[in-house]
């Protein structure tokens, strides 16, 4: 069943971008206030049943504190190491750290963390003005300034500044992947910082809110199912919440990504519709490719098959 344009008008889709006329002023004062923050690293040693890599739970302060948790592994072996860096899709976490071993054991260091309040161990410590419906997706929606992804966004933007104080890293080496929502923040972080060599984006979530949203009606993505749910009750919003995202959309994000970038397409997907994904792909103008998974849809499988296509591109890329 097609769920989405055909092939042939997704290589044409190219919606226009709808930044406000402080948006790059906005990302460069946020990107500002969070370099000044302390990062207060803590690093816990793991026993881990693998003995040939390095195990720790990682924590470091995010942005405005939010303490963050998550994974750090790295070879043991001497002198300097790539770096991967993974994020999780909305609601999951940093999984097990078997998910990475492959990579740890290819010679890559690798931070994997819990996305502030969802489900991990990363804490969320800011209040945020209503109104907002169940979930994360609204939560401070109706101002820029205080939505819940600026806030998301610099904490996995202050990975890169832990790696960078690490002695053993090769910063010119290091790249950014996640798949849904974690292939929407590998995009920002690369967008937001120039420190990345890679950017690889499976099915990704949080592009092209406009269309996502109005998309969620149809088919019922639960997760933009929020700003639907949020705008039928306060319809005086819908204006300001659109405004709002269109800070945090990857469609006006991704013509500042520099580096190489490879997106993951899957044409069964009723949650991140393909349209979306091709949407950022067709407004790269980075070195770029694309992966058309022609019969996947949205789901935990279709990050588990893609995992050969994964450590292909990882390991040609850093």
């Amino acid at each position: 069943m097609l769920v989405d344009l055909p092939l042939e008008e997704l290589w044409k889709y190219k919606p226009t971008q709808n930044k406000e006329e402080d948006f790059d002023s906005f990302w460069d004062e946020t990107l500002a206030i969070s370099k000044k923050e302390a990062l207060n690293v803590e690093l816990q040693k793991i026993n881990h049943y693998v003995k040939n890599i390095n195990t720790y739970k990682l924590f470091y302060d995010g942005f405005g504190g939010a303490r963050i948790g998550g994974f750090y592994l790295t070879p043991k072996r001497s002198g300097k190491v790539p770096a991967i860096v993974w994020f999780p899709g909305y609601g999951d976490n940093k999984n097990e750290v078997s998910f990475y071993l492959s990579w740890v054991l290819l010679g890559y260091a690798v931070v994997a963390i819990d996305i502030r309040g969802q489900l991990g161990e990363s804490i969320d410590n800011k209040a945020y003005p209503g109104p907002s419906a169940v979930g994360y997706m609204t939560k401070g929606v109706t101002d820029h300034m205080d939505y819940y992804y600026r806030g998301v966004y610099m904490d996995c933007v202050r990975i890169l500044d832990f790696l960078e104080a690490r002695k053993e890293i090769d910063m010119s080496r290091i790249g950014i992947a996640g798949a849904s929502q974690g292939g929407g923040l590998a995009l920002a972080v690369s967008a937001l910082d120039d420190r990345p060599r890679f950017t690889l984006s499976e099915v990704p979530y949080l592009c092209h809110f406009q269309r996502a949203i109005e998309w969620a009606e149809d088919f019922k993505p639960i997760t933009y199912l929020e700003f639907t749910t949020l705008i039928k009750r306060f319809p005086e919003y819908a204006k300001k919440m659109y405004q709002t995202l269109s800070y945090f959309d990857n469609l006006n994000l991704c013509d500042r990504i520099k580096n190489r970038t490879v997106i993951s397409v899957a044409m069964k997907d009723t949650v991140c519709p393909p349209s979306t994904n091709f949407a950022i792909y067709n407004n790269l103008t980075c070195d770029k490719d694309i992966d058309i998974l022609e019969y996947w849809d949205h789901s935990w499988e279709t990050v588990l098959k893609y995992e050969e296509k994964r450590l292909e591109h990882l390991i040609k890329n850093i």
